[in-house]
C-alpha cells in the first residue's frame, strides 16, 4: 500500500483545499459521456481493464476542464484483442484513424501493430482515443491495481491514481494545449497525498524527473512556506 512522502511543507492556503475535487465529467458533452459510458460496458463485457486519461480525470484531481473527446488506455494481450476486434467490427463504430490506405484491420493480430485509434460513436456522435500501448503512457499492472474508482453520469468508470495520472500528462504534454494546467492543477490539489516517492521514483525510471521537479517546484515556490 503507497504511503504519503510529502516532500517538503505547503502553506496554509494549499491545507485547507480538498485533495479531491469531484466534477463527475459535467464539462463533458452528453454525446462524450454516453459514448464513454457505453464504451467502458462493452470492454467490462468483454474482459478488457482499461483506464480513461486524458481530460477526465483531472476534473476529480484537479479543476474543471471542458473536452470534445475522452481517451482510454486498453491493456491488451493476444485472448482479449479478439474482443476490441469484434466491437470495432460492428456497425456503431467508424475508425478514424489509422486511414483505411495506411493500415487495414482485417484481423485481430493488426491491432497490435498500432499504438493509437481514433473512433467516432455513429450512434451518439462521440469521439474516443483509444490507446492500445498503455506503456507509452508510463502505465503498468501497478497502475491498474491502484487505479480509482469514479463516477461519470451515474457510472462507475476506472481512471489512474494522481501519480500515476501525472505521469501520463509528463509524458503526453504537448505545447499550446491544456496539459499545463492540468498538471500544475493536480498537483496543487493533490500534493498532501500524493506518494511522492512512488511518483518521483516512476518519473526517474521514466526520464522525466526533471519535468516533475520543474513543476514542482513551481507549485512550491507559489504556495510554499
Amino acid at each position: 500500500m503507497r504511503g504519503n512522502h510529502c516532500m517538503s511543507k505547503i502553506g496554509s492556503d494549499i491545507l485547507k483545499r480538498k485533495h479531491v475535487k469531484s466534477h463527475k465529467g459535467e464539462l463533458l458533452p452528453p454525446s462524450i459521456q454516453k459514448t464513454t459510458i457505453d464504451f467502458v460496458k462493452k470492454l467490462e463485457k468483454s474482459g478488457i481493464r482499461y483506464l480513461i486519461v486524458g481530460a477526465v480525470p483531472v476534473q476529480f484531481y484537479g479543476r474543471e476542464r471542458f473536452s470534445r473527446d475522452v481517451d482510454i488506455a486498453l491493456f491488451l494481450d493476444q485472448t482479449n484483442i479478439k474482443f476490441l476486434f469484434k466491437i470495432l467490427k460492428s456497425e456503431r463504430y467508424r475508425v478514424l484513424y489509422p486511414l483505411p490506405q495506411e493500415h487495414k484491420i482485417e484481423k485481430p493480430e493488426n491491432l497490435l501493430d498500432w499504438h493509437l485509434l481514433k473512433l467516432k460513436d455513429l450512434k451518439y456522435e462521440g469521439t474516443l482515443d483509444i490507446h492500445l500501448k498503455p506503456e507509452r503512457l508510463g502505465l503498468d499492472k501497478a497502475s491498474l491495481d491502484s487505479s480509482k474508482t469514479v463516477e461519470l453520469g451515474r457510472t462507475k468508470i476506472i481512471i489512474p491514481a494522481p501519480e500515476d495520472y501525472l505521469i501520463t500528462k509528463l509524458i503526453s504534454r504537448r505545447p499550446s494545449t491544456h496539459d499545463f494546467e492540468d498538471i500544475m492543477s493536480t498537483l496543487l490539489n493533490q500534493y498532501q497525498v500524493i506518494d511522492w516517492k512512488y511518483l518521483e521514483d516512476k518519473a526517474k525510471e521514466l526520464s522525466i524527473l526533471h519535468l516533475l521537479n520543474y513543476y514542482k517546484k513551481a507549485v512550491e515556490r507559489k504556495y510554499g512556506r
